[in-house]
């Protein structure tokens, strides 16, 4: 019988997925950074790769409830930025800039809306120096920046939902942070 990590929506998701990722890191060119495998920081590694394997299912299994497919315009993967990880959160994130699914289902689940006008003028106002053009000249930009900083945030609050309640994680793949588990350093 396979191990199991978890099940999405009641579907299983094998610990060898999980375990085939991680080895994939491990063999990948920043491997000699990464924890040795039986220390906690190693196995909170796991448990970290878990979290992406099963964002990354339940972005497919939402995206195929609601007919969703990847289109050119959702492009290919992309590097993360800083300020997008700390806007989102590291995981929704990384699954944002590997996955045209998951910018297909963000599309989708909540289309960007504009910010109010006061809210353009004052971001604008508070950040001179990286719009040193006068206001009407860099309206548009500033707009495009604010508007797609707020959908990631939606989006990341509506799949962190998403994941608690179709997620089910198997004892050993909890998330790191649960103080259920022995290795829980991490805390938010």
């Amino acid at each position: 019988m396979n191990a199991v990590a978890a099940w999405v929506a009641g579907e299983p998701i094998a610990a060898a997925v999980v375990d085939q990722r991680l080895a994939a890191l491990r063999s990948g060119p920043l491997a000699a950074r990464l924890p040795h495998p039986e220390t906690a920081e190693g196995r909170n590694l796991r448990r970290w790769v878990c979290q992406a394997v099963v964002t990354e299912a339940v972005v497919r299994h939402e995206a195929a409830l609601l007919g969703i497919t990847a289109t050119a315009q959702d492009g290919p993967p992309r590097p993360v930025t800083l300020a997008q990880a700390l806007r989102t959160g590291g995981m929704t994130a990384a699954v944002l800039a590997a996955d045209p699914l998951a910018r297909a289902l963000r599309r989708h689940v909540l289309p960007p809306s504009a910010p109010p006008e006061s809210e353009l003028q004052a971001y604008f106002s508070r950040n001179r120096d990286r719009h040193p053009g006068p206001y009407p000249r860099e309206r548009s930009r500033i707009a495009a920046t604010l508007t797609a900083a707020a959908a990631e945030r939606a989006f990341a609050r509506w799949l962190d939902q998403r994941c608690a309640d179709l997620v089910r994680l198997a004892p050993g793949y909890e998330h790191p942070a649960d103080p259920a588990h022995p290795d829980a350093t991490h805390h938010h």
